[in-house]
């Protein structure tokens, strides 16, 4: 084995531990778990204005997401998971957990248990009439590990904004050769795309989401993100031009943003263990996506400018001249005239006869009945000369009007 190929081994075989320990951390927190059925009639037992469990925290099964009190839990829109766990599948909640007391109960008669705060140092669960025997249920929340949108139906009505005509790149057109008449080059520019789906508040932001086409993945992305995407695109650019002449162009775009509703089956997805009826949940759902992209592109040609100047510069002879002292100073040469680019309109030169070019199709036409004409010319030949030799034997043979009798 190679020597630099160790490092590499070595961080690929700590992921992989990782993964399947963290993996084995998720099975040990829902072994004998139960999931809360009424969760309305829950809240509505420790969310009292009065209630002396407002304060305490609740467990989080996400790394994304921290520990959230009773308060919090009841203030805002709650996951539609919320599971009972044997507080001994969490270890040692001193050191794992954010909070020092977490809302529990006792895991016997569940439809009569009080509702107690479990202190995470001596770890006993307490009510307003004393402690709790025997073992202890927490409350924890399971969000969501991500979203399916499967099955699109999107409304025939779409709202269109014109957003602006961005400038997306520039080229240059050169004609350097006398016989070259039209020129044309390919133009690259970058094309953006931005697409956000506007969900119902119950799906949680920061949760990824998979949009499906048919079993299909077409997007990828994140809930309550933007999407963007980039990709190279090509456009021509030809113009007719004058020998020795340079075009600047300019590819303009025009951006449009799309606001188009739609119903969809949402697909949440808690956990991809089997064997428990709340890993995946399905639900319609009216949404809308709004999408930012290029809905035109265009060349603008500036006028054409010459490349140089066609005339030489000319040189005067170097004559002295006298000055009042009658001694002799050379002049010399006057500057040079430098190059000189000058506009001209766009215009077209034809130099010769050159029907082809200027009638393009009267070639084809010209052709065509060139054909036609000498095909009659030569049937009518044709029928003249089998007519002669028909007369001819008729008269050798005495057939027809050059019968005897």
């Amino acid at each position: 084995m190679a020597p630099g190929n160790v490092p590499y081994l070595l961080v690929l075989l700590l992921c992989t531990i990782g993964l399947d320990a963290s993996s084995k951390e998720d099975r040990k927190y829902l072994v004998n778990s139960r999931l809360e059925v009424n969760v309305k009639s829950l809240l509505a037992e420790v969310c009292g204005t009065n209630s002396s469990l407002l304060s305490i925290g609740v467990k989080s099964l996400s790394n994304e997401y921290s520990d959230r009190t009773v308060e919090n839990l009841c203030g805002n829109a709650t996951t539609e998971v919320l599971l009972w766990i044997p507080v001994g599948n969490f270890g040692n909640l001193a050191e794992v957990g954010s909070s020092s007391r977490y809302l529990g109960k006792g895991a016997g008669d569940e439809d009569f248990a009080d509702y107690c705060s479990y202190d995470v140092t001596t770890k006993s669960c307490t009510t307003d009439s004393g402690t709790v025997d025997g073992s202890i249920l927490l409350l924890a929340e399971k969000f969501p590990e991500r979203y399916e949108l499967r099955d699109l139906v999107f409304k025939k009505w779409k709202n269109t904004t014109h957003l602006g005509s961005p400038i997306l790149a520039y080229a240059t057109l050169k004609n350097r050769e006398q016989g070259y008449k039209y020129v044309d080059q390919d133009i690259s520019y970058l094309a953006d795309t931005r697409i956000e789906y506007v969900l119902p508040s119950s799906v949680s932001h920061g949760i990824p989401l998979s949009v499906y086409r048919g079993k299909t993945e077409t997007y990828k992305l994140v809930a309550g993100e933007t999407y963007y995407s980039r990709s190279f695109k090509t456009i021509n650019a030809i113009r007719y031009m004058s020998p020795y002449t340079t075009i600047n162009i300019t590819v303009i775009g025009s951006e449009g943003r799309d606001y188009r509703e739609f119903r969809a089956k949402l697909v949440t997805v808690y956990t991809d263990e089997e064997g428990y009826g709340w890993s995946k949940s399905l639900s319609s759902i009216e949404a809308a996506v709004i999408e930012t992209k290029l809905t035109e592109t265009h060349v603008e040609y500036a006028p054409p400018v010459n490349l140089y100047d066609t005339k030489l510069p000319v040189l005067t002879p170097m004559l002295p001249s006298i000055n009042e002292d009658n001694s002799i100073v050379d002049k010399g040469l006057p500057p040079a005239k430098g190059i000189v680019a000058k506009p001209e309109n766009i215009h077209i030169h034809i130099t010769e006869l050159d029907i082809g070019q200027a009638y393009p199709g009267f070639r084809n036409f010209a052709i065509a009945a060139a054909i036609l004409v000498f095909s009659v010319l030569g049937i009518a030949i044709i029928d003249i000369i089998r007519r002669v030799v028909a007369n001819r034997r008729a008269k050798r043979l005495h057939l027809g009007k050059y019968s005897r009798t």
